[in-house]
């Protein structure tokens, strides 16, 4: 084979190949620009996106809130392997929910009436000496009662009045929202958070299956004592924030 004459045949192939990456070069180097961009966009927007499925793992575990999400508490829920032990270690920090404050709050709204402020007052009292249980029953009886009156049904159905109240609050026009005065992010919070929440909440099943019990917070086996679970200090916080969930949106309604 004439290796030298096969090498004057592609010389012409190679020329055109060098002079193709040259006049690539500048494409490259723009691509590689737009790809470095795209990454960084990326990042930033999983870095902001964070506070978001904060918020989704939060509500996956019935815990309603409303307070923004700093970037300490985000990535402790987020690596959080036991969401509900990392959240056990938080309700006892004020600057996280300061749970005296927020009975204070929700005893001044209309919407309870004035025996279920003493049961509200009594089920915390309960709550912090450990009487978990008798809280847990105390809380979820104050917040049937508050739903009643914001959802304007006394029917006994916790699906058809919780139904009720988001629909409402699927109605609020923009200007209601801003009303609120909270912050957007604080808004979807609340608003994502309780209304997940309240999905495990009212979920039905029968009584005669205990194979079938809820593992969630479940107002039907709670109230009606079939509950085979102790109940835990955070069962009742959890509770306490629906409460004020329901207050915070029955209230501007």
């Amino acid at each position: 084979m004439d290796f030298n004459k096969l090498n004057n045949n592609f010389s012409g192939l190679y020329s055109f190949a060098n002079t193709l990456s040259e006049y690539l070069k500048p494409y490259s180097e723009m691509m590689k620009t737009i790809n470095q961009n795209i990454t960084a966009a990326l990042e930033n927007f999983a870095e902001k996106a964070k506070p978001f499925n904060a918020f989704h793992i939060l509500a996956k575990h019935q815990f309603t809130y409303w307070k923004p999400l700093y970037p300490d508490v985000v990535d402790g829920i987020i690596d959080s392997i036991d969401v509900n032990k990392y959240l056990s270690g938080k309700i006892d920090d004020k600057s996280f929910i300061d749970y005296n404050e927020l009975c204070d709050e929700m005893a001044n709204s209309p919407l309870l009436t004035d025996t279920n402020k003493a049961i509200l007052y009594q089920a915390t009292q309960a709550m912090n000496i450990g009487l978990y249980d008798l809280a847990l029953i105390g809380i979820v009886t104050v917040f049937d009662g508050v739903l009643s009156i914001a959802a304007q049904n006394t029917t006994t159905s916790i699906s058809k009045r919780l139904n009720e109240i988001e629909d409402k609050i699927d109605r609020l026009s923009e200007e209601q929202w801003e009303s609120l005065d909270e912050s957007d992010i604080t808004a979807f919070g609340m608003y994502f958070t309780w209304t997940e929440s309240m999905k495990g909440f009212q979920e039905y099943s029968e009584f005669n299956k205990p194979e079938k019990e809820p593992k969630s917070l479940n107002r039907h086996w709670i109230s009606h004592g079939r509950k085979t679970t102790n109940a835990t200090k955070l069962d009742c916080c959890k509770m306490i924030n629906a409460l004020y969930g329901l207050i915070y949106f029955g209230s501007p309604i």
